[in-house]
């Protein structure tokens, strides 16, 4: 026992003077070296390298597309412990940001500087407009895989590419399409559910332009059929407002599409006659049943990739 105590003691006392000798560097700023503040780099990897800060054990690299003010992709965020660093990046506009630390303390950070990876800063003169599909769009199997967008004034020809994962600079590559007169194309690889970047970029002379990139997600699984749930299976009412309820069950796609849901309220059990209902992003809708008779109630999904369940099991209710 009197070890142990021993032991523990020279532990807290060797962790303390490690603090200790920690130096202070909060006063001082890293000095980058590579790339150079407006750099145009046109070698990958990008060669990222640094002075070595006195009392500096590891060093917090940050990049981000196109700068910090307007992060489109945060491309990397990295604790290195040299003063060199290998990371492959695209072409397109960036920001970096460099901390130095230690046990015990942190230094300032380099003000974001600004450099590009094979596109030169001179371009300047914009980018290509993606029209279709719109950033973000969801769609299904039906999706006939043309890509489109404007003309970009002096272009000389277009790139195209398409990739898979969390975001363009780091997703798997599916297709690159170089030299292309055309404004649109048409991506030849089956798309399967997943979510996908694409991206355009224009050649003029003298230059490229960064890509533009949008978002497309593709579902291809059909959302559960609702379960209708209150008011039960015949259940009697006063009439007034009436609270509808049902169970959407949990989306087992990669891709989890927004999903609204339709409730229908008729006089008639074949629901040829509807009489009141309403959509709604959710499981609940309130609807004012006015008129004392017997009704019929059910729910139908649909999905923003245009998916579309089968409808509820049938629900009765009366309203007295």
């Amino acid at each position: 026992m009197k070890q142990l105590l021993v032991l523990a003691f020279f532990s807290v006392l060797f962790w303390g003077c490690e603090k200790i000798v920690a130096k202070d560097i909060t006063a001082e700023t890293p000095v980058l070296i590579l790339p150079t503040v407006n750099d145009t780099v046109q070698l990958n990897p990008v060669h990222f390298k640094w002075e070595e800060m006195e009392g500096a054990s590891k060093y917090h690299l940050q990049v981000v597309s196109p700068s910090f003010s307007a992060i489109n992709q945060f491309v990397l965020d990295s604790v290195i412990t040299g003063t060199d660093f290998y990371f492959t990046l695209d072409s397109n506009e960036y920001e970096l940001q460099l901390t130095a630390q230690n046990g015990g303390y942190e230094s300032k950070t380099l003000a974001p500087m600004k450099f590009w990876v094979g596109v030169a800063s001179s371009a300047g003169s914009g980018n290509v407009v993606l029209t279709s599909p719109v950033d973000g769009h969801y769609d299904n199997v039906t999706f006939q895989n043309q890509f489109s967008w404007n003309a970009f004034t002096g272009a000389t020809s277009y790139e195209f590419s398409i990739r898979e994962g969390v975001d363009f600079a780091t997703g798997t590559v599916i297709n690159t399409a170089t030299g292309l007169s055309t404004l649109s194309y048409i991506e030849p690889s089956a798309l399967l559910e997943g979510t996908y970047f694409w991206g355009v970029k224009a050649y003029y002379p003298g230059g490229e332009t960064n890509y533009t990139i949008n978002t497309l997600y593709i579902d291809t699984i059909v959302p559960n059929d609702p379960i209708a749930s209150l008011p039960l299976n015949n259940a009697i009412e006063f009439n007034g407002t009436i609270s509808f309820s049902w169970n959407n069950g949990v989306d087992q796609g990669a891709v989890q599409s927004p999903i609204t849901s339709t409730l229908e309220v008729s006089t008639d059990p074949a629901f040829g006659n509807i009489v009141n209902g309403g959509t709604v992003i959710g499981s609940t809708l309130d609807i004012d049943l006015t008129t004392i008779g017997t009704y019929y109630w059910r729910v139908i999904n649909n999905d923003d990739a245009a998916n579309q369940s089968n409808y509820s099991n049938v629900h009765t209710l009366t309203i007295q």
